[in-house]
């Protein structure tokens, strides 16, 4: 996994763990784009180094705005989400908290949790990928 992958991963559980922070009459998008060119700029602080730099046009060219869904859709998703992120497992829920709640690194959840990088990668992309089929599961229900 890269750490493009956990970036975006990071991005994805920030805009889920400040869902109650969004305005709901305003842009989702460009809220949680904003998001994401902070990780991005955390991600290139953290390693201190000009190659790691993105430059402005390229981090806008990630955000690129869109129309933002109807409310009804947002906030049904993001009550989908907070149901979802519930149902995770204790240990897959508590990796995923250290990951993207305190910005620990997959080396520090390894150590911290007893386990092994590669576990931590594992877990956090299954994690990733149960929250987005919980989550479409949850809105097919809905709609």
């Amino acid at each position: 996994m890269s750490r493009a992958d956990d970036v975006m991963q990071e991005t994805f559980l920030t805009v889920s763990a400040k869902a109650d922070d969004y305005e709901r009459d305003s842009n989702f998008v460009a809220w949680a784009c904003t998001i994401a060119r902070y990780k991005v700029l955390e991600e290139c602080n953290r390693k201190h180094s000009k190659s790691l730099m993105l430059s402005p046009e390229v981090i806008e060219a990630v955000c690129v705005s869109h129309e933002p869904a109807p409310s009804d859709d947002e906030e049904a998703r993001m009550a989908a989400l907070k149901c979802c992120m519930d149902s995770l497992s204790p240990h897959t829920r508590k990796a995923v908290e250290l990951r993207y709640s305190r910005a620990h690194s997959a080396g520090e959840i390894a150590k911290l949790l007893g386990w092994s990088t590669d576990s931590v990668y594992v877990v956090l992309s299954r994690a990733r990928t149960a929250l987005q089929k919980c989550v479409n599961s949850h809105l097919k229900v809905v709609g």
